[in-house]
């Protein structure tokens, strides 16, 4: 009995040394394959683990160049934050495989026409991070949002200066001209003078009578003369022009469309 099991170890051992190819569910694997899987309702289960960070090798000991595994964890600090996906590793650090080149991160936003929450896509609406999934809120927290997402009602997204703080949020949907607002420019005219002047009348009202006797008409002259007052007495003159505006505020928005803003945070 010892003897048959030695041989057959023997036959396995030559048989693997002259077809080194394996075939599970085919007896006759590819040549150009070590390991060929075949079935027609049944698929290949990668080992699933759960990856920190793009950075760390843990759960194993060490980067191995050639390591593929499923990783089911969302976790790390963006950039080097990972998803649930497919992951390989260079040697040096994981790298998720995806024939999509815009995979989102954490943090990303968007503009849609859908207005509800999507694919891990939240609309920013103000709302409380509490009524968020547990995943979701973990990933609005490592990126500053504790307690609520920012709200982009009615809000132009604007690039952040040396100054400002992302999500800092500021401006106005309408304005009111001050004097510093007006065009620099120069009005010429003729005011009253203030102080001693002369104003010229024409004066009107003179009447001379002429009573002639008998049947003669009575015949009055009126004349008309220009006259200019004297000059003494400082004095000056007051009105007013009306604009005929209304106090109304200008809008200042731009011509747009609108949408709805999302933020990444994760399925």
């Amino acid at each position: 009995m010892k003897k048959n099991t030695f041989y057959t170890l023997i036959g396995l051992l030559f048989f693997s040394i002259i077809k080194s190819q394996v075939g599970i569910g085919t007896s006759n694997p590819s040549t150009s394959a070590v390991l060929e899987l075949s079935s027609t309702n049944k698929g290949f289960l990668m080992n699933t683990v759960s990856l920190t960070s793009t950075l760390s090798a843990s759960p194993l000991s060490s980067h191995t160049e050639g390591i593929w595994v499923y990783n089911t964890a969302t976790a790390g600090t963006s950039p080097n934050d990972v998803i649930p996906g497919l992951y390989y590793n260079d040697g040096a650090k994981w790298v998720l495989m995806s024939i999509n080149t815009d995979i989102p991160k954490i943090g990303d936003i968007k503009s849609s026409m859908v207005n509800t929450d999507h694919n891990g896509w939240y609309l920013m609406n103000g709302r409380n991070t509490s009524t968020l999934s547990a995943t979701a809120q973990a990933s609005a927290s490592s990126i500053g949002f504790a307690t609520v997402l920012p709200n982009t009602a009615d809000r132009i997204l604007k690039g952040k200066n040396a100054s400002e703080a992302v999500t800092a949020t500021g401006g106005a949907s309408s304005y009111t001209l001050s004097q510093a607002n007006l065009p620099n420019l120069t009005f010429t005219g003729n005011t009253s003078t203030d102080g001693a002047h002369t104003h010229s009348y024409t004066n009107r009202g003179v009447n001379y009578w002429n009573f002639n006797a008998g049947s003669l008409n009575t015949t009055r002259t009126v004349n008309t003369e220009t006259r200019t007052t004297g000059a003494s007495g400082d004095h000056n003159h007051t009105f007013s022009v009306s604009s005929g505006g209304s106090n109304t505020a200008v809008s200042q928005y731009p011509k747009h469309m609108v949408v709805q803003y999302f933020i990444y945070l994760g399925k």
